[in-house]
């Protein structure tokens, strides 16, 4: 028989974890205690306590909760087809990213912004890495046969991602969710300068 749910117990923790993150955007995690907490979510230390060691332990729950959640609907093989990516399917698989990134952009805006935690961008593009090397692996095999270093187009892919993601949420959230979709796989799939909409030529002039 499953165990029944406390819902004291999960409001409980939803107020600690917006209260948290609230004062995660106000003041900066260095600077918050568990009091302000407390004070922030209307709860008493000791409940708190009952729930979490301290303020690393509730930030590494609540942190994991969001990034397993977002991870779940980067589907690597939903829009691989035979060696080749299905626009569509890839569409909607980018859709999916972005829904929950929307749906989370409290925790999100936090994170990422300038009172966020250091490590958290890192973090995220470690996972996305993670993500996509499985991806290029399922389409290429041996990643070392590679004319670039798969640790390079990785690191590129992944920052980029997440420099979108960044500036979606504070200063291109005016975007449609149908816009963000169509433009990035626009972007992914075509490259960055066919995108722009000119047939630009590339010359390099020799050197001697």
């Amino acid at each position: 028989m499953a165990k029944k749910v406390d819902l004291r117990v999960l409001r409980t923790k939803k107020l600690i974890k917006e209260a948290f993150i609230s004062l995660i955007g106000r003041k900066g995690f260095e600077a918050i205690t568990i009091q302000d907490i407390a004070e922030e979510a209307l709860i008493n230390r000791a409940t708190f306590y009952l729930h979490y060691q301290d303020k690393f332990d509730l930030l590494e729950q609540i942190s994991n909760s969001y990034l397993e959640e977002l991870m779940e609907e980067i589907n690597i093989t939903f829009h691989l087809k035979k060696g080749e990516v299905d626009v569509s399917r890839f569409k909607i698989t980018l859709r999916r990213v972005l829904e929950n990134i929307k749906k989370n952009q409290d925790f999100y805006i936090v994170m990422l912004g300038p009172n966020g935690i250091p490590n958290f961008t890192d973090q995220i593009e470690r996972l996305l890495s993670e993500k996509f090397k499985m991806t290029l692996t399922s389409l290429y095999g041996d990643l070392e046969q590679l004319e670039v270093p798969p640790d390079f187009i990785l690191s590129f892919i992944s920052s980029a991602y997440i420099g979108v993601i960044k500036w979606w949420l504070h200063a291109g959230n005016n975007y449609s969710l149908d816009f963000m979709v169509e433009e990035l796989a626009n972007i992914i799939t075509k490259g960055p300068m066919n995108t722009i909409g000119h047939k630009i030529i590339f010359k390099e002039e020799n050197s001697h």
